[in-house]
């Protein structure tokens, strides 16, 4: 199992302990659908600053200022992989923060830099992109929730949505979605990219230190 070494940003809420952010907390209806690029930028903005625990209602508060200067979102639309690049590279120099995010990652590299991303302590941006070029097709990725050892069972399926990867344990992605830990399966995941999305929408944020506070 490849992880992050601090763990992963636990949220405090009425219905019990969320695994990172959920977008159905956000204020209005569009951003409740589309503002998943706005949690996943969340999380990983508070993983690296060393933030491991919140109460929801400060998890809100951040994520709303994420939102507005940062990351804006077009209602039916959400956000796509080069604004979520430009927004996360602003809100870095702004905060003096020694980081630098990058859209796209060749499908050969994109998994060994997901494996590099966490043996720093980088939780990874995944995009699961729209079908492409059919935008409006119907298909999906399924992910999983673990039931033991080496079993993982189906439990919802989804396109045209930003996760987090946290983890990685064979060919599955532990990942953050809705404040849930999910994995997603490798080999469906490049199969759905190939047979019904594009690599310029399905792809990750790759996250650097600046060389010169190179790890």
């Amino acid at each position: 199992m490849k992880s992050l070494k601090h763990p992963y940003l636990q949220v405090e809420t009425k219905q019990g302990t969320a695994y990172g952010g959920n977008q159905a907390w956000l204020p209005y209806r569009f951003l409740k659908k589309t503002g998943c690029g706005v949690i996943s930028a969340a999380d990983v903005i508070l993983h690296l600053q060393g933030k491991g625990q919140m109460i929801e209602s400060e998890y809100i508060a951040f994520a709303k200022k994420l939102w507005l200067p940062y990351l804006p979102v077009i209602p039916g639309l959400g956000m796509n992989g080069l604004t979520l690049m430009l927004g996360m590279n602003r809100y870095f120099l702004k905060q003096k923060l020694p980081y630098r995010a990058c859209w796209k990652i060749s499908a050969r590299k994109m998994f060994l830099r997901i494996d590099e991303m966490i043996s720093k302590d980088i939780p990874v941006i995944l995009a699961v992109g729209p079908n492409f070029p059919v935008v409006w097709g119907k298909h999906k990725l399924t992910f999983y929730t673990k039931a033991g050892e080496g079993k993982y069972i189906p439990t919802t399926k989804t396109c045209a949505h930003f996760v987090t990867v946290t983890g990685r344990e064979g060919v599955y992605l532990q990942i953050s979605s809705w404040g849930k830990e999910y994995y997603i399966d490798i080999r469906e995941y490049k199969e759905y990219v190939k047979q019904y999305s594009n690599p310029l929408v399905s792809n990750i944020l790759s996250i650097k230190m600046k060389k010169k506070n190179a790890r």
